[in-house]
């Protein structure tokens, strides 16, 4: 993994850690503000809750109040003045009483007292008529949603009988003393409503059934619909959790219920949560795009790395390969105005150095080497030049007039050939002309022996190392086919192999013991040899020296019975 990939990861790292610390953090902060929420809202409820039940139980307090007055327990009792003057005055006092009992309240409702036994009427509001069959038709010991009729107009009230005595049944209603019917508009509530909604955002509303709802002024009746349709309130008295998420067209609210005991009445209350959670909401979303920020920030940190750092790295890094594969021309071109301009400079500079430095060590290699294979050839030249005289001087004494001419001409080609010091090699051909040359004027002097030559022609004109195959040559003569009578061969075989040239010599001399061919192996393996007998080991180490350390002279006895030398040399890259 490079360093980019390292430093993206990390970024990635970093955000899903600072993104994980937030989400939990924001779960946290959401729960604490729906407890919050909820513990106010629900107190709220209970507040307003207990200022309807309170205006409910004051209305309780005012009829209880009634039965004590002791003018309307004279006319429950049958003691109304007969006289027209006198029963207006009664009648007055008691209405008086009645309206400073409502005006007490500042709340809208009717009281209204009836005397069974005198078949009398009396409220607070003189249009609203009471007979007995409305009575009987209408009474409930507890609060109950009906219809009031105030000068024809219907309005929605909250009614409760009060009897005295208090233990009369309701088939024996006429035989009470007095009968307190009181009526609490609804339009009370919905004040609380209003008042309550102003101080949120949600939709309340006073809850006792399907058909008995007292909505706020401004109820969204969509919503509540809605609600009451897909969340049916039922059972509220036994609801222990009073706040519930719902969900209603793909927005979430919570729902608030507590119901009321004295009623059987619940108050609801619909909270949208996305209002309410809206801050924490903002936060997260600023928080989102902070963070996207950042991740952008970081890619173009990265990016910005990748390009500054990154890029002239991998520069240096394939300047250097081309350096190692020894192409040491190459030279890194490049226009940055950076520090990675200094750094592609000195790299230039070292890669120049370096050529220049190969260039002149390669330089004098080659001159080490053809000092060293000059002064091996010098090595050659005294050594064949004292066998030829030898043999001239030999065939002088037989007065072999021909042999010592042909041997006179042969030497004189071969110092001609050989003291060309413009060049130090020439073809396998040209050596394979001077091989044949020798073994002419060789076979003329022993007359014992035939040579088969068999090289490809391709092979022939492949540069080799002067006087390189003449040697051995000489060697197969002297030490091989001198000790036998008649009947010599020399094979010279040349072999493409491949990635390999090899050029095999034998012989069908007595050959070598396998002691004296191991010491012959280690004498030619040698840097160095002392002894008069160079020819073998000059001609290895010249091969070495001109084809490299995996080149070299071979040596085993021949299946012909003699010695076999095999010269290997690879081949130059792209033959």
């Amino acid at each position: 993994m490079n360093l980019i990939k390292r430093v993206i990861l990390l970024i990635v790292m970093s955000l899903i850690v600072i993104l994980t610390l937030y989400a939990y953090s924001y779960r946290q902060s959401v729960s604490v503000i729906e407890n919050q929420i909820n513990t106010r809202n629900e107190e709220k409820l209970s507040y307003f809750l207990n200022r309807i039940e309170s205006l409910l139980d004051q209305n309780m307090i005012y009829a209880t109040l009634v039965t004590k007055d002791p003018e309307i327990k004279k006319v429950a009792y049958g003691e109304l003045p007969p006289a027209s003057y006198d029963r207006v005055s009664v009648i007055q006092s008691i209405e008086s009483k009645l309206n400073l009992f409502s005006i007490t309240n500042q709340i809208m409702n009717i009281i209204t007292l009836y005397f069974p036994k005198i078949d009398l009427a009396l409220s607070t509001v003189p249009e609203t008529g009471t007979n007995p069959q409305d009575i009987l038709k209408d009474y409930t010991s507890n609060w109950k949603l009906t219809k009031v009729d105030i000068s024809g107009v219907k309005m929605d009230a909250f009614s409760r009988f009060f009897v005295s005595p208090y233990q009369a049944e309701p088939t024996d209603l006429m035989k009470s003393d007095f009968i307190i019917r009181v009526d609490f508009f609804t339009k009370n509530i919905t004040t609380l409503l209003d008042e309550f909604k102003m101080n949120g955002n949600g939709e309340a509303f006073f809850y006792g059934s399907s058909e008995q709802i007292v909505y706020n002024s401004t109820a969204n009746m969509t919503l509540i619909q809605q609600l009451l349709k897909e969340y049916p309130i039922v059972n509220a008295k036994g609801m222990n959790k009073s706040a519930t998420i719902v969900e209603l067209d793909g927005k979430k609210y919570i729902l608030y219920v507590l119901p009321s005991e004295k009623l059987g009445w619940s108050m609801v209350d619909l909270e949208p949560l996305e209002k309410i959670l809206k801050p924490v909401n903002d936060s997260r979303n600023l928080f989102y795009i902070i963070l996207f920020l950042l991740l952008l920030l970081g890619m173009v940190a990265a990016y910005f790395l990748y390009f500054y750092i990154q890029v002239p790295i991998r520069i240096l890094i394939r300047s250097s390969e081309h350096i190692k594969n020894k192409n040491f021309s190459y030279r890194i071109q490049s226009l940055r105005k950076d520090e990675f301009r200094q750094l592609f400079d000195s790299f230039n500079d070292m890669a120049k150095e370096i050529d220049e430095l190969i260039k002149r060590v390669y330089a004098e290699e080659i001159r080490s080497r053809e000092a060293v294979m000059k002064q091996l050839q010098s090595q050659i030249n005294p050594h064949f030049l004292y066998n030829c005289l030898a043999y001239i001087v030999n065939m002088a004494k037989m007065n072999k007039n021909q042999s010592v001419i042909a041997m006179a001409h042969n030497l004189g080609d071969y110092y001609k050939y050989t003291t060309r010091n413009e060049t130090l090699e020439t073809t396998l051909g040209t050596e394979l002309e001077l091989a044949v040359n020798y073994m002419n004027i060789m076979n003329h002097q022993l007359d014992k022996f035939q040579y088969i030559i068999s090289v490809p022609e391709p092979m022939k004109a492949k540069k080799i190392p002067k006087l390189i195959i003449q040697p051995i040559i000489e060697n197969a003569i002297i030490h091989g086919l001198e000790e036998i009578s008649m009947n010599g061969l020399i094979t010279v075989v040349g072999v493409d192999d491949g990635l390999v040239y090899r050029l095999i010599i034998e012989d069908n001399g007595p050959g070598l013991s396998t002691d004296a061919l191991m010491a012959l192996r280690a004498k030619t393996e040698n840097e160095h040899n002392d002894s008069p007998q160079k020819g073998i080991w000059n001609v290895h180490h010249r091969f070495k020296y001109y084809f490299g350390l995996r080149s070299g002279m071979r040596l085993d006895n021949s299946a012909l019975g003699g010695l076999r030398i095999e010269l290997v040399w690879e081949k130059a890259t792209g033959e």
